[in-house]
């Protein structure tokens, strides 16, 4: 017979085990976790591409416009307070993690990407295990 572990749902422990990975991989710091799936979240979601010719779908590649975050707006969708949002997204910025054009548009940096690959496998995995139920 199992023990009370192996009643805990999968998602849980999934999720859990994420979690960990994804805490240790950004410093031991959850709030610099959220802070940095918002600005990816923000930036990867992207504009619908019109369907008629425009200045901007005849822009180069690269150079359509994303729906950009700032600090502000990651403090009301996050709910963490606005100056610690300004703290954490300097260590980012500073880490090579997230660039701020002019504007103060927040943007994933490609370091992000090699840096926290162990994150991604650990998000992948979790993937996984949610949707195959492993």
């Amino acid at each position: 017979m199992g023990g009370e572990a192996d009643k805990i749902p999968t998602h849980v422990r999934a999720f859990s085990e994420l979690l960990i990975k994804l805490r240790a991989e950004l410093g031991n710091d959850l709030d610099l976790v959220l802070i940095m799936a918002v600005i990816a979240e923000r930036h990867y979601a992207g504009f619908p591409q019109p369907k008629a010719p425009t200045s901007a779908s005849a822009a180069p590649a690269g150079t359509l416009p994303t729906p950009g975050i700032n600090t502000h707006s990651v403090a009301l969708y996050a709910e963490i307070p606005r100056e610690t949002v300004r703290r954490k997204v300097a260590k980012l910025v500073e880490k090579g993690w997230v660039t701020s054009d002019g504007q103060g548009n927040l943007t994933p940096a490609p370091q992000a990407a090699s840096d926290l690959a162990k994150g991604t496998a650990a998000t992948l995995k979790y993937l996984g295990a949610i949707t195959q139920g492993n």
